[in-house]
């Protein structure tokens, strides 16, 4: 785990809460019973091997798709009573997303770019050069976003995704098209959000590496968690991933 790290503790609210969650497929059980909890200010890392469900989980937890059974809470509100308009208001005012291919319009400026949410009706919490300054893009508001380095693109996803104060940020491999160490100057602006602005995040990661910044770490296995613990080093995490590619228990 990341040194800095803060550590959990169990008397937050849960922004995030998943009870008995199942989401099918056809004949594929994408999500089998997965019940989870994640309180406010915390980091959490989610991994498994393809097919074990961890985009499914994130796409069930942002309100992205409905479960077939279960109960899916987001900072208090049962999603699943909400009609889908109802839960697009709470996507947009509850919810930052940070995807691995940016989703930015490439023919519009980074300011334009970052206040896209705001101009869909949702509430800007600080100035958008703020925003940009704490991404490390002080500067850049008006450059077209079609003229920045992969890097640059992903800080101004995440900065479109904190201008609205979000609840919580949803990362499903936030870093997979980046350098590592462009990479690691993404993880640690997560981090830093969480630490400096009690910000919750869940990510979905393949790489160890980029899990090791979390503070809890979850490991799915054909649609259930195995192993749901603090966040070890970066070596143990390794073993456990591959523990639970394997099948068993990665406790």
């Amino acid at each position: 785990m990341y040194a800095d790290a803060a550590p959990a503790t169990l008397n937050r609210m849960n922004v995030v809460e998943l009870d008995r969650v199942t989401r099918r497929y056809g004949n594929t059980t994408a999500l089998d019973g997965v019940s989870l909890s994640i309180p406010s200010g915390s980091f959490v890392a989610v991994m498994g091997a393809t097919g074990s469900g961890k985009s499914t989980l994130l796409q069930c937890a942002a309100g992205l798709d409905r479960p077939d059974s279960g109960t899916v809470r987001l900072a208090g509100d049962d999603i699943g009573r909400k009609r889908e308009r109802a839960l697009t208001r709470l996507r947009r005012d509850k919810i930052g997303f940070v995807f691995q291919s940016y989703n930015l319009l490439s023919e519009l400026t980074v300011r334009q770019n970052v206040l896209l949410p705001v101009r869909l009706g949702a509430r800007r919490t600080r100035p958008v050069e703020d925003t940009l300054e704490a991404v490390g893009l002080g500067g850049f508001g008006g450059r077209k976003v079609g003229q920045l380095s992969g890097g640059q693109r992903q800080r101004v996803a995440l900065a479109r995704a904190l201008i609205t104060g979000p609840a919580v940020v949803f990362a499903d491999e936030p870093t997979g098209a980046l350098d590592p160490t462009t990479g690691g100057q993404i993880l640690r602006l997560l981090r830093e959000s969480v630490d400096r602005d009690g910000l919750t995040v869940v990510m979905v990661t393949h790489d160890p590496v980029a899990a090791a910044w979390s503070d809890r770490l979850v490991l799915l296995h054909t649609g259930t968690i195995v192993s749901d613990s603090p966040t070890p080093a970066t070596e143990t995490i390794a073993t456990r991933l591959r523990a639970a590619f394997a099948g068993v228990n990665a406790a």
